[in-house]
């Protein structure tokens, strides 16, 4: 993509300028911001600072645009794709050319683009459109590529120069999970384990809400025998799974499973918004405490250690973020 100026003042722009030069004080407005040095069309902002650490990382993170365009009444329009290397050079805005004047809807995704995700074929309507895992959404054990999604709601588009700003979020999350033992003589491996997450978060539509009732299982893309050196119990041994989901919801669907591998047996299955986002949401960086989705959609990375009874049949403490839980006192399992 290039910015070019409005193809129908391109042909006046001589004229203009002359004219403007026999004035005593030129200004863009005189020209409808044509000339050099001036602001001119219509932009998309594209930022990311919907994180936990409330500033801007656009740079570090969007690495693409892709942009549905619908009127006011959701009927599709237009579609963009937009390069990073567009992106970069333009400090992250998005010029948007050749529409009728009129009332639209912008719906700005990065990251869809990788073959780990799914878009519905371009729809007539706007309540239409899905983005969902690719495969059955069934299950994933990859690490998901950074999703990213902002919206505009109904604005005007003319040709007078404007900035819009699309606010992104993210839409991927890593948890790196430790399970270890208070005995510090034990000593748990990966393959005595089975850690997963299930969500109901596989399909979502064009305002990012999850628009299917079918759980999804996530199991690590990794696991490794770990040493932790824990100010509490000394140094224990363990496991440590790395796993990545899509959106996580506060509607108590989303569920962290460790299970034995000998024989089956459920070690806890306890509710992620209940518990992980919870301490999340009441200890964080922005000065205030936040509500439990706030907290989900802000935060992408989590540190969950599981400390287990010495015979490792049950939990007994629940870390996040360095912030513990004791079972006999707040997890019900």
């Amino acid at each position: 993509m290039d910015c070019k100026r409005p193809h129908q003042y391109r042909a006046l722009r001589q004229l203009l300028l002359l004219a403007v030069s026999l004035l005593p004080l030129s200004s863009c407005k005189w020209v409808k911001d044509d000339l050099e040095g001036c602001n001119f069309g219509f932009w998309l902002q594209l930022r990311y600072s919907y994180n936990i650490l409330d500033v801007d990382a656009a740079p570090n993170f969007v690495k693409d645009a892709y942009i549905d365009i619908y009127d006011a009444g959701g009927v599709f329009v237009k579609h963009m794709d937009v390069s990073g290397e567009y992106l970069k050079d333009n400090d992250y805005k998005v010029q948007i050319e050749d529409l009728e004047e009129g009332d639209y809807q912008f719906v700005v995704w990065s990251g869809i683009s990788d073959k780990q995700y799914v878009v519905s074929d371009e729809s007539e309507f706007m309540e239409d459109f899905r983005v969902s895992l690719a495969g059955t959404g069934a299950s994933s054990s990859s690490a998901l590529p950074a999703l990213f999604y902002g919206s505009l709601p109904v604005v005007h588009y003319d040709e007078s120069y404007a900035v819009h700003e699309v606010n992104l979020m993210k839409d991927t999350n890593q948890l790196a999970c430790l399970v270890v033992s208070v005995d510090d003589s034990a000593e748990i491996k990966p393959g005595d384990f089975t850690l997963k997450v299930t969500a109901v978060n596989s399909v979502m539509d064009a305002g990012n809400k999850i628009v299917t009732t079918k759980s999804t299982e996530y199991t690590p893309f990794s696991e490794e025998p770990i040493t932790l050196e824990d100010q509490e119990y000394g140094e224990l041994h363990g496991a440590a799974f790395n796993l990545s989901t899509l959106r996580l919801m506060a509607d108590g669907k989303s569920r962290i499973i460790l299970e034995r591998k000998d024989g089956g047996q459920t070690v806890f299955n306890i509710s992620f918004s209940d518990y992980i986002g919870m301490i999340g949401a009441l200890y964080t960086n922005l000065g205030r405490p936040l509500s439990v989705q706030e907290y989900l959609d802000r935060q992408d990375f989590y540190t969950v250690v599981f400390f287990l009874s010495e015979d490792m049949t049950h939990l007994v403490q629940l870390q996040v973020n360095s912030w513990r839980l004791r079972a006999y006192n707040h997890l019900k399992l």
